[in-house]
Parts: C-alpha cells; structure tokens; sequence
C-alpha cells in the first residue's frame, strides 16, 4: 500500500468515526432526557433530568467529536482535492474549519457547565433553583441559538454547499448528498435569524441525520478511493 494510500484510508476510517460518534451522541442524548424531546427546545425542561448529568455531559464529548472535531482532517484533505478547481477553495475551507471550531466550542462549553449545574439543581433549595434555571437557560440558550444555530450553520452551509458544487464532475451523488447537508444548516441559519421556528426546526432536524450519513458515506468512498476527483484535479493543475 503506497503512503498516499495509507493516508486516505486512515482520513476514511477518521471521517466514518466522526459519523459514528454523531449517532451515538443522538442516543446518548435521547437518553440523558428520557426521550423528553421537548427538552432540546426548552433548556429548562433538562433541569428535570438533572440526574443524568453524567450522561448530559457524555452527549456534549460524543458532540464534540462526532460532529465537529473529528472531520478536521476530512476539511484539509478536501481542500487538497479541490484547491485547484475554484478560487474559493480557500474560502469554503475556512468555513468549514470555522464550522467545527465554533461548534466545538459551544460543546466544550456546555460539557463544562452542564454537569455543574445539574448537580447544584439536584441539591438546591426552590429560591435557589430558580436562580440555577435561569443562569442554565441563558447559558444553554448563548450555545445552542448564538453559537450553533445562528453562526456555526452559516460557515456549516457555506463549507457543504460549496464542496457540494466542487464535487459534482466526479461524483453526482456525493455531490448532491454535501449539497443537501448544506442546505439543511442553510434552513436553520435563515429560520433562526429570521425568527421563523418551524424553517429552523426543519433545517436543524435534516441536519442532525444528514450529517451521521454524510461523513459514513464520504468516509467509506475514500477507503475505495476517489480516482475521479483525483484526476480532475491533476487536470485542473
């Protein structure tokens, strides 16, 4: 197996990873709220599951990692793929880079205070569980509506849309799968800023699944090899 073999299989097996993780985050949260999916749109009614604060705070690290840090290397080694097909590569891998950063943040974030709060909850007298709720819905709320749904689903959609369109002389389908993710977090971006809830829930919804299949499907693609982009590049140069 040649070098640049061994690299693509192990940035395929990183990227299937990411995906993976980002399933196991989707249980692991369902889990932490006891299926209490109303409690991923209102931050307070997670305070009713403060018992499972170590599974709140396993759902923030699989987050982490599933849909964020584990698809750096897949950012830089499609900018290598593609640099020499569009002048706004270098655009479209900054925003996917800013796509993981922000929303990896937002998890640390949330691994870190979540727990904490939880726990005060559980022991807290009434007076002083307001003032938890309060400062556990503020926080929650700076995450997952400022930080994920606003900022990050805008460099998420200009990343995906981008690659999308990059990828579609080597492969339709691939290509249309990135474009669809994009346009999922493009749906959150512009029902969340525009205050329309059921475009955002939509957007988020499609995203949150789109983006389990996405990495598993381009992860085993590059395991097989991707001869296709590889040539259009080399006759790009």
């Amino acid at each position: 197996m040649q070098p640049t073999d061994r690299y693509r299989n192990t940035i395929g097996l990183i990227t299937i990873l990411s995906g993976l993780l980002a399933a196991a985050c989707i249980i692991v949260g369902a889990m932490a709220v006891e299926n209490d999916f109303a409690a991923f749109s209102d931050p307070t009614r997670t305070l009713l599951h403060a018992h499972n604060h170590v599974l709140a705070y396993w759902f923030n690290i699989l987050d982490l990692f599933g849909y964020y840090l584990l698809l750096l290397p897949l950012i830089f080694h499609l900018y290598q793929l593609l640099k020499y097909r569009s002048p706004w590569m270098p655009l479209i891998t900054f925003s996917g880079a800013a796509y993981v950063l922000v929303g990896a943040i937002g998890a640390s974030v949330l691994a870190a205070v979540w727990p904490s709060l939880m726990m005060d909850h559980l022991s807290a007298g009434p007076a002083d569980q307001s003032a938890i709720t309060a400062a556990f819905k503020t926080m929650t709320l700076a995450v997952t509506k400022g930080l994920w749904n606003i900022l990050e689903v805008i460099f998420a959609a200009i990343w995906w849309i981008g690659t999308g369109l990059l990828l579609r002389s080597a492969s339709r389908p691939i290509a249309w799968l990135t474009i669809a993710t994009g346009l999922s977090t493009l749906l959150d971006a512009i029902g969340n800023l525009l205050g329309l809830h059921l475009i955002a829930e939509i957007g988020l919804n499609l995203y949150l699944v789109l983006a389990i299949i996405w990495p598993i499907t381009i992860g085993i693609r590059l395991m097989r090899g991707t001869p296709d982009v590889r040539h259009a590049n080399e006759a790009a140069q």
